[in-house]
């Protein structure tokens, strides 16, 4: 990777605009998240280990909504990308809802992160599905849509192809709303465990 980003910066294949964006949105997350790894690795592994036995403080299928969630967010700002419409900050001067919407991936990391440290829990991610549900429903399905359905099906040649962008989009929007329903039913299963814990103590 670093020898790609070394022919990005001096060559001439650096000065096109495909090689910028590849460096932006690619190479330059790999090496961080590469580097990452080589500094915090050795402490993936039992934190693996807990998820596989279930004693992690964040449960399994949790992991896997968010793990899905990112998956179809990166389908999604790709699919931005290659539609060239809606789009932002870092790729235009503007500061648009497609720039804060790539606030979700440190949202997401930082939960996990603080999840591993036992400081953040079910009401954290609740609360962070319910702002990713509404800002979705109201970005491509409300009344006052900023980027409605028409602008992702019809901006491509191939109508199949639109409305499988868009499609991408509704899944999208039923795997947040069910993150936010499996999270909300846990929230409710605590509040109710912590009931009878304290009532039993008294």
């Amino acid at each position: 990777m670093a020898a790609v980003l070394g022919l990005f910066i001096y060559s001439p294949l650096g000065s096109t605009p495909r090689a910028e964006l590849f460096v932006k949105l690619a190479l330059f997350p790999a090496l961080v998240i590469s580097g990452l790894f080589m500094w915090k690795g050795s402490h993936l592994r039992p934190v693996i280990h807990d998820l596989r036995k279930g004693d992690h403080p964040i449960p399994q299928r949790l992991v896997g909504l968010l793990v899905i969630i990112s998956l179809f967010g990166i389908g999604h700002h790709i699919d931005h990308i290659i539609r060239g419409n809606h789009v932002g900050w870092p790729l235009t001067s503007e500061i648009n809802a497609f720039t804060f919407s790539l606030l979700s991936y440190p949202f997401i990391t930082l939960g996990l992160y603080l999840g591993w440290r036992d400081r953040a829990g079910i009401p954290y991610w609740t609360g962070l599905f319910f702002v990713s549900s509404l800002l979705i429903g109201y970005v491509h399905f409300g009344p006052s849509a900023i980027e409605p359905p028409a602008d992702i099906i019809t901006v491509y040649e191939n109508a199949l192809v639109g409305w499988f962008a868009f499609a991408w989009v509704v899944g999208f929007t039923i795997v947040l709303v069910t993150g936010l329903v499996y999270s909300s039913l846990l929230l409710i299963r605590q509040s109710k465990g912590a009931a009878i814990t304290s009532s039993r103590g008294e």
